[in-house]
């Protein structure tokens, strides 16, 4: 670990100097960039003041303003390249005051020369200044010396940004010089060292590899018997004490695996011994089954014809049900009638109570004439024999109104024991139509009954049908199984065998 701890500190410290000088390299990058770019601003800003110069002289000659728009550009130019740079270089007070003060040699060459030249020019235009004068003016004023003074500073600008770049560049150079060393420095030691590590490292593995090696191979050709003992605590040593380990757990395994082979060829010869039981017990079941499924079957027919009576039975109680409630309103009808005849047997009675009234009082009247016939003598007597004979009729008028009214009391009598005999009759018939429609209802549930046990044995049957179904799958599977009961004592005795090229030592 140390070895390779010095390794990695020389890559390191490799890495870490190629990193800060590439850091310095990137920066002095940076910053050139940053010069080139106010290098750039100050040539703009020359070239706007070439372009006020030569606007400005322009128009001096043939006085058309069109002229004067190289000036005024070149004036707005200047402005804004000046603002530019001043922000660029706001980091160099030197540059900052040779801008400040090229702003206002610009502004006072503007005041003095400029804005003057363009008002004689323009007096010129108009006639009011003599164009000599103008010459003269032009030729003694000081325009070029001032334009010549703000050049001066942008040169002095310019060469301060080189300058600057120069001493990057050479900062530059001495880093890449300076990584060049470090990195051939660095390699030549890691080299060094790599070497020494790799001859160390050699001896140190591969004496445990090969011990690693041939007790591998010694595993291999079924010896587990060899002692691995680690006498270093590196990774040569992990891995002795782990085929060690290997060596013990696969010891034991191998042990595991022959009486496991063996408690398997046991229990394969069992298995095979309980899957002919087995089989025979299905096919046992499976000819139940066929029995059960055709007892269901015949079950299946007694219910459903046992259904079809209790529907039958329920339509007859159904019918006999109509007809006793016809029964019933044809006794309602008797009473009614035998009402009606007893009402006219009273009034037969009355009528008859009034005939037997008339007879006595005929009778009285009979005798009463025989007595005043018999006051009259021989005259009477004619009247006497009417009279007897009126009274004797009248006799025999109240006793037949007496048998009459015997007859119609004893007819009355009978209507009305026959009229509460038939009210009986009506009671009993609405009793019976009440236990008809009772058992219709009753036999309408045997029937429903009947048809839901109907469907349940079929239900059953089918279940039958199908656990008879799985039952002679069950016996295709138990042969299966007998099968690979004895396809798996066959594998044991196999792997028997191949466990028993390994030798084991006592674990």
């Amino acid at each position: 670990m140390l070895a390779f701890g010095a390794v990695v500190t020389v890559m390191l410290i490799i890495c870490t100097s190629f990193y800060l000088n590439f850091s310095r390299i990137v920066t002095a990058n940076d910053w050139n960039v940053h010069t080139w770019q106010v290098i750039d601003e100050s040539r703009s800003l020359a070239e706007s003041l070439v372009n006020m110069e030569t606007g400005l002289r322009g128009y001096a000659l043939n006085g058309k303003e069109e002229m004067l728009e190289p000036y005024t550009l070149g004036q707005k130019s200047f402005l804004q390249h000046l603002a530019t740079a001043k922000q660029l270089t706001s980091d160099n007070p030197e540059e900052q005051q040779r801008l400040t003060r090229l702003q206002q040699q610009q502004q006072v060459w503007n005041e003095d020369f400029a804005r003057q030249l363009l008002e004689n020019r323009r007096a010129v235009t108009a006639g009011t200044l003599p164009h000599d004068v103008f010459i003269r003016a032009f030729e003694a004023n000081t325009g070029k010396t001032q334009m010549d003074g703000m050049r001066a500073i942008i040169g002095d600008m310019v060469n301060e940004e080189h300058g600057l770049m120069e001493q990057r560049q050479q900062a530059v150079t001495a880093t890449i010089a300076q990584t060049t060393l470090t990195l051939i420095v660095g390699s030549l030691a890691g080299l060094a060292i790599a070497i020494t590590l790799g001859y160390l490292l050699t001896r140190a593995i591969t004496a445990p590899l090969q011990r690693a090696v041939d007790a591998a191979q010694a595993i291999a050709t079924g010896d587990l018997t060899s002692s691995l003992v680690a006498s270093s605590h590196d990774e040569t040593g992990v891995l002795l004490n782990a085929l060690s380990s290997m060596q013990s757990q696969l010891t034991r395994v191998v042990s595991d695996i022959q009486n496991a082979a063996s408690s398997i060829d046991n229990a394969a010869k069992e298995v095979a011994t309980g899957n002919i039981d087995l089989s025979s017990r299905t096919e046992q079941q499976a000819a139940s089954l066929e029995e059960t499924s055709a007892s269901m079957e015949q079950l299946t027919a007694t219910v459903r014809q046992n259904t079809s009576n209790a529907q039958h039975a329920s339509s007859l109680a159904s019918d006999a049900s109509q007809v006793a409630l016809r029964g019933g309103n044809v006794v309602d009808q008797v009473v009614t009638t035998m009402s009606a005849i007893a009402e006219s047997s009273q009034h037969i009675v009355d009528i008859i109570s009034t005939i037997e009234g008339i007879a006595f009082q005929t009778n009285i009247l009979a005798l009463n004439a025989a007595v005043e016939a018999a006051r009259a003598g021989e005259q009477g007597r004619g009247f006497a024999v009417v009279a007897s004979e009126v009274r004797a009729l009248a006799q025999r008028s109240a006793t037949a109104a007496k048998e009459i009214k015997g007859l119609i009391h004893q007819s009355t009598e009978r209507v009305t024991e026959g009229t509460a005999l038939v009210a009986d009759a009506g009671s009993t018939m609405k009793d019976i139509v009440t236990s008809i429609q009772r058992v219709s209802e009753i036999m309408s549930e045997i029937s429903t009954a009947s048809d839901e046990q109907a469907n349940g044995i079929e239900h059953v049957g089918l279940a039958v049908a199908q656990m008879d179904e799985v039952t002679q799958q069950n016996a295709a599977l138990v042969e299966q199984a007998a099968a690979a009961a004895a396809s798996l004592e066959d594998q044991a005795s196999h792997l028997s065998k191949s466990v028993a090229i390994f030798k084991t030592a006592t674990v």
